[in-house]
């Protein structure tokens, strides 16, 4: 081959590849591993759905999908089936933020790059974290509280999510120091392990030695609002908001059936996570990843801030309060179809 023509086929590869990068596409076609922990609740299957769609956006496909279960030992071999079934980047939810380094370590050994979303890992190395700021959702939620609450008195019962778990420390933590900076009201901390039945026996528990419970605080609404929410009603005390003996309430998490309450009246607001949002800009990472791309500190193009916690790169979400006034929206995840 002469000169030449050595010349030209060059200079038509490099403009092809810069041509297919300035399209949004990688350099290496993405072929996305999704790892979930469980497939049996809204949130995931609206996480799977979203992150279908960005992969194909982004010229790219999902090779499978796998259902751990929440079992963390499947997890870890979830991993290796999706690599071997042709994953070059994986998007997972965690079932154990520290018996997930395995499968991670496997990844790094296979040059896959990984995104986790909703936590961070304890160990193990990954591209980036996407997640919401779970403190200032806790913050949110006592705000949301304090103004359903008006001038009523009484005590607040907070049932917290596990509090081995970052999120479920961030949502009491952010809860607890706003909370008190505007009320004065006694709280009532009782754990519920991001169980919803233990959540059921906390509130009718509570509830009995403490009839003067005014607002109450769900850590989560999708594993907590139904079982409490029947648990007042075996009491008598699942009354909607306008009307006396209402119990202002307030959660976090955004799901279908939260937002069906705020529309009867029983739920008087939720911080919504960004599930959608999850998908999207972590499909957009891994696409990144594939193009040699290193994460970095500091403002995004969609109104958050990726920050440096401890060695992971952490893309901190906003978060929107839902109410009456915007329930209806469809952009929530909790709207989804």
């Amino acid at each position: 081959m002469n000169k030449l023509l050595k010349s030209m086929l060059a200079t038509t590869v490099f403009v092809s590849a810069a041509a297919f990068a300035s399209q949004g596409y990688a350099a290496e076609k993405m072929k996305l591993g999704l790892s979930m922990p469980t497939l049996n609740t809204p949130f995931f299957t609206v996480l799977v759905n979203a992150a279908t769609d960005e992969a194909k956006a982004v010229g790219g496909e999902v090779v499978q999908t796998t259902n751990a279960n929440r079992d963390a030992s499947q997890q870890v071999t979830d991993f290796r089936n999706l690599i071997s079934a042709g994953a070059n980047v994986i998007l997972a939810g965690v079932v154990d933020r520290a018996a997930i380094k395995p499968a991670l370590d496997y990844a790094k050994s296979r040059k896959v790059p990984v995104v986790i979303v909703d936590d961070k890992p304890a160990a193990g190395e990954v591209y980036a974290v996407v997640r919401a700021d779970n403190l200032e959702m806790g913050a949110r939620a006592a705000e949301a509280l304090t103004a359903a609450m008006g001038d009523k008195k009484g005590t607040v019962l907070q049932i917290t999510g596990a509090l081995t778990t970052t999120n479920g420390r961030n949502r009491k933590d952010g809860f607890d120091k706003a909370f008190k900076k505007d009320s004065d009201a006694k709280i009532i901390e009782q754990t519920a392990n991001w169980d919803g039945p233990t959540s059921a026996n906390v509130a009718l528990t509570v509830m009995s030695g403490n009839p003067d419970v005014a607002g109450i605080y769900l850590a989560t609404d999708t594993l907590y609002y139904d079982p409490v929410s029947s648990a007042l009603k075996s009491r008598s005390r699942l009354v909607p908001a306008g009307q006396s003996g209402h119990i202002a309430m307030v959660a976090i998490d955004g799901g279908s059936g939260a937002l069906k309450a705020i529309r009867e009246g029983f739920l008087d607001a939720t911080i919504s996570q960004p599930v959608v949002d999850y998908a999207k800009h972590g499909v957009d990472y891994l696409n990144a990843a594939l193009d040699g791309e290193s994460m970095k500190e500091g403002p995004t193009d969609h109104s958050s801030t990726v920050v440096k916690d401890g060695a992971y790169f952490v893309d901190e979400l906003p978060s929107p309060i839902i109410t009456k006034a915007n329930v209806d929206d469809k952009t929530l995840w909790g709207n989804a179809k």
